[in-house]
């Protein structure tokens, strides 16, 4: 379940409600300053300090007094030449570069080559140290170094010297029970590799940092072996949390007050796992639904699986509670996913599941109405991609085939909840999104946000897999599947204005500077949507419009509740058919969302 306010970038904004921040910073004390890390990426925070490792020894001998033909050694930790290199000039015939295990013979002649044969100065030596160090560096090795040691060149053979550095072990702090058995399954795989690169740790912690309910923090320190380092790892559980929310944009038939309550209880075995339990009701007969879902990691690489199981009745009021309708709707399935890359700038998803539904309406004199009963089988991907323009990506996609057999219903079946809908359907539908940063500063940041999905099938789709356009997010003057059909393109344009009133103008009174500073933030926005479906179906409205504009305020009040107003015009009026009263064109909604 997604953040209820929407993203924003910028300094003292609404940051990190949609778009969660993971920064992992590795300084590295070795021979050169280690490089900054990448733009960072969702979902959470993981800072990492390091403390200085071990000066690296091979090759790092005493300075030697300079004499003809012979190289100086440059200060420990450095690849700067030292005082008087200016002054050696030496014609290699070979620079032999040991320990370099990384780089095939040939991407280091690129470097040494060059020099071969001429005359040239001790510096030059050095020069080509630190590019053969940058370069590792640059390719993610952020803690190998290249050194010069001191040498006297009789043979005109020059030495330089990698040192490849990695992590020894990894020590994991923190009491967070049997969770920390998959914490030590992820870390483990940084163990020995050599030389160890920033996407290895980046994605192992990350990983880590997925197990639900677990905080990270990470400290690199000096090993006990030349060029190595140990990881040590801080970990914080929170056990249980709760979410809940309550809003008025369900149909009126159906209850429009809408609440919705999450409880999780998160990592209590060495799975890692989460249990999680949803309700939702409309505070009346009309809607009530309950879901239970466990979901656990498998192995070291963060595949994850998911399970669920779903109830709910439908008793909806108005001209439908004069037939005594009595909807039963049950749904379950398994999925699994696997990161196929996990990191700061860039993630990629793959995932595969299985869906069961079936859906049971009566009505007078328990009179079966409709009966649908579907098996699906769904494989997509979704990506996320932080870029240099100081905006991010996200990018969904899903391919659906409903199954015969398993004691699916029919094609041709009349009770179907959609006449003449195909149960074997295919489809493909898919989202993408991007939040972009147009200004920031200390005091205000300006943000768009933007849409895009649809759907594509050739079928006739039973009700349940149609494109949903309303609710809050693409159509919002419109109900969640006020508007539905087989295929859609939908289109959502937000212009976001982020700032922070300070507590002591909200609340009045004396309030401390540390409370001054955090203040209120809120988040007025304007927005734009537009979605349009068409209908397979030759008895049904071939195509329909939902367009609607608006503006509203997110304001986070006491860091764990949001309160949201917003005002909305809808510009299609008749999506209820030719013979229903058109709708109001304005609207209010209001929304209210807690976690702990």
């Amino acid at each position: 379940m997604g953040e209820v306010t929407a993203p924003a970038v910028g300094v003292r904004s609404l940051a990190g409600r949609w778009v969660g921040a993971c920064a992992l910073t590795v300084v590295c004390a070795t021979s050169a300053a280690a490089q900054a890390p990448p733009p960072e990426v969702p979902p959470r925070q993981v800072p990492v300090l390091q403390t200085p490792p071990p000066q690296l020894r091979p090759g790092l001998q005493p300075p030697v007094d300079a004499g003809p033909g012979t190289i100086p050694a440059a200060p420990a930790g450095t690849t700067t030449a030292p005082p008087g290199a200016d002054q050696v000039f030496l014609t290699p015939v070979a620079i032999d570069v040991e320990g370099a295990t990384v780089y095939p013979p040939a991407v280091i002649a690129a470097l040494t080559q060059p020099l071969i044969g001429k005359r040239i100065a001790a510096t030059e030596i050095f020069k080509v140290a630190k590019d053969l160090e940058r370069k590792y560096r640059e390719d993610g090795y952020f803690l190998t170094s290249v050194a010069v040691p001191a040498q006297r060149i009789a043979d005109g053979r020059v030495k330089l010297r990698v040192i490849e550095g990695y992590v020894s072990s990894v020590v994991v702090e923190g009491d967070i029970g049997d969770a920390a058995k998959q914490a030590r399954r992820f870390l483990g795989n940084l163990v020995d590799r050599k030389p160890v690169n920033l996407r290895d740790m980046e994605r192992y912690l990350l990983l880590t940092e997925d197990m639900p309910g677990v905080s990270v923090r990470a400290v690199l320190r000096p090993g006990k072996e030349p060029s190595s380092s140990e990881l040590v790892v801080q970990l914080k559980r929170q056990m249980a949390d709760l979410f809940a929310q309550v809003d008025n944009r369900g149909f009126k038939h159906t209850g429009p007050r809408q609440v919705t309550t999450v409880v999780g209880a998160n990592s209590f075995t060495g799975l890692a796992e989460r249990l999680e339990a949803t309700f939702f009701t409309t505070l009346s007969r009309e809607q009530n639904f309950g879901q239970v879902a466990w979901s656990n990691f498998i192995g070291s690489e963060g595949f994850r699986v998911r399970a669920y199981y779903g109830r709910g009745y439908i008793m909806p009021g108005g001209p439908l509670k004069a037939t005594d309708y009595d909807g039963l709707i049950t749904i379950a399935g398994i999925s699994g996913q696997y990161p196929v890359v996990r990191s700061r700038q860039f993630n990629l998803n793959v995932n595969a599941g299985f869906d069961y539904y079936r859906s049971d309406v009566k009505v007078t004199f328990n009179t079966l109405l409709n009966r649908t009963n579907l098996r699906i089988a769904r494989i997509g991907a979704d990506a996320s991609y932080r870029d240099d323009w100081n905006g991010v990506t996200f990018g969904s996609i899903r391919l659906s085939k409903g199954l015969t057999g398993f004691g699916a219903s029919k094609k041709g079946d009349l009770l179907l909840n959609r006449l003449g809908s195909e149960p074997g359907f295919r489809k493909i539908n898919g989202e993408v999104s991007r939040l972009q940063a147009i200004y920031a500063n200390e005091d205000f940041a300006l943000n768009l946000f933007g849409t895009l999905a649809g759907q594509y099938t050739s079928d006739t789709l039973p009700a349940n897999e149609k494109f949903f356009a309303g609710a809050d997010r693409l159509g919002r003057g419109y109900y969640a599947g006020q508007v539905t059909g087989d295929k859609a393109f939908a289109g959502s344009l937000e212009l976001q204005f982020n700032f922070v009133v300070p507590y002591e103008e909200v609340a009045g009174g004396s309030v401390s500077a540390e409370t001054r500073s955090r203040g209120t933030p809120v988040q007025l926005y304007a927005f734009y949507d537009h979605a349009k479906v068409w209908n397979n179906a030759e008895f049904e409205v071939p195509s329909l419009y939902a367009r609607s504009f608006g503006a509203g305020a997110r304001i986070n009040v006491l860091e764990t509740t949001t309160v949201e107003v917003e005002g909305t015009r809808r510009l299609d009026l008749d999506v209820d058919g030719p013979n229903a009263k058109k709708l109001d064109p304005w609207s209010v909604y209001l929304r209210l969302t807690s976690r702990f």
